[in-house]
């Protein structure tokens, strides 16, 4: 008996023993496999991924260990255009009226790069430019500021700091195309934007550009004396979770012409009220003003202030509703007017204000098939005071994206 119960003893020493062992190596393996599930996840985490978290087309790391992502992305915007004017106030046709071509990248821990290349219809020819090629520090070399120094479009008013192709609309408003060019001003320099230290959002922006060109252009213009200034204050206030306000002052000064005796003041006032329920409804207010006065300097410091020699003023005020998913309506007015022109009173002989602006009407209608893709109709009227009469554009546009597109500022 004694024995048997040592022998049971030593039996279930030996298998309590074998069983710690067994598992020890169950859970160092358990303990094994979750390390490697977890390196599995982190990389695939910063597999192919850009800096905010979304996919990238290409990967590199440096010497540190840090990892840099390359994104690219292409936009086609095309335009069908038709009137019955006599003569004719579009060009009757379907083109395309840009494609563009981008990359986007961490350059390294202090910056990020933009280069994106277009081809604009340039009287039937695509023109193929480099359209903008620029660093930007956000906050990382000075706290709180962000600094871009490049081939960029520059802050002034809403529109000019948005490509075409993600405008809510097919043709510009007609003060933005008489007093910031067709697509925008575009120029080489060197914006700081600070971010205030509010309780509210509330950002000054200054920069200098070469200011050669005014604009759209193919050259690199004139030598000025001065550079192009540009300042702009903008705030945002939110409105509850889905409400959101944003307001803005813009400022330029530039010289038209070579000589520096002659000085274009631009000011302008950008608003905006944006309602956004997800992707199933939206609603936004957005409106600018402008006003330019160019005036000759005066030859003395002391003197007054000359009289301008020539004003422009405008503004533009646009509705978009999006009770659904994929179709949104909207509607803009435009005015736009030049003060100062001025005629002789074919009866008197004497100088006097002449009759001028114009007036335009548009409705616009959008259907989105997706994130990536839109066609748009929209059809306009426009009044010109000056002759009295009035004249209807129609146009359909249809816009696709390829690969990762830059996300949209508010």
């Amino acid at each position: 008996m004694k024995r048997c119960l040592l022998l049971s003893v030593l039996l279930l020493s030996g298998l309590h023993s074998l069983q710690a062992e067994d598992i020890d190596d169950l859970f160092n393996s358990e303990q094994a496999k979750d390390q490697e599930a977890i390196e599995n996840e982190r990389n695939t985490k910063t597999e192919k991924k850009h800096p905010s978290g979304e996919p990238a087309q290409f990967q590199f790391n440096d010497s540190a260990g840090r990892t840099y992502s390359l994104d690219m992305m292409a936009a086609v915007d095309t335009v069908l255009e038709w009137d019955k004017n006599t003569p004719h106030s579009t060009g009757n046709k379907y083109y395309v009226r840009t494609g563009e071509f981008g990359f986007y990248a961490a350059i390294d821990h202090l910056a990020e790069g933009v280069l994106t290349f277009a081809a604009h219809d340039e009287g039937g020819e695509l023109m193929a430019e480099v359209h903008e090629a620029y660093l930007q520090m956000p906050g990382t070399l000075l706290p709180r500021t962000t600094i871009r120094l490049g081939k960029m479009f520059p802050q002034a008013g809403r529109l000019n700091g948005i490509h075409q192709h993600d405008w809510s609309f097919v043709t510009p408003p007609v003060v933005h195309e008489k007093l910031l060019d067709y697509e925008g001003i575009l120029d080489t320099g060197a914006e700081f934007s600070f971010l205030m230290p509010w309780p509210f959002w509330q950002e000054l922006t200054v920069g200098a550009f070469n200011g050669r060109t005014f604009g759209h252009a193919h050259d690199d213009g004139e030598q000025k004396n001065n550079p192009l200034f540009n300042g702009r204050l903008k705030q945002f206030f939110p409105l509850g979770d889905r409400w959101g306000t944003q307001f803005g002052f813009s400022y330029l000064r530039w010289h038209p012409e070579t000589v520096s005796t002659k000085v274009s003041h631009q000011y302008g006032f950008d608003f905006l009220l944006k309602y956004k329920r997800g992707k199933l409804a939206s609603f936004q207010w957005q409106t600018e003003a402008w006003y330019r006065e160019t005036r000759m300097k005066n030859e003395r410091k002391l003197d007054p202030p000359a009289d301008p020699v020539e004003t422009h003023a405008g503004t533009y005020t646009f509705l978009e509703w999006q009770p659904l998913e994929q179709w949104a309506f909207g509607a803009r007015y435009d005015y736009y007017t030049i003060p100062t022109l001025r005629e002789s009173n074919q009866y008197t002989g004497l100088d006097q204000a002449k009759k001028n602006g114009l007036e335009e009407v548009s409705m616009i209608v959008t259907f989105r098939p997706s994130e990536f893709s839109f066609f748009r109709g929209q059809a306009s009227t426009r009044v010109d005071f000056e002759t009295g009469t009035r004249t209807w554009q129609y146009y359909l546009q249809a816009t696709f994206i390829l690969g990762k597109h830059p996300a949209h500022v508010y």
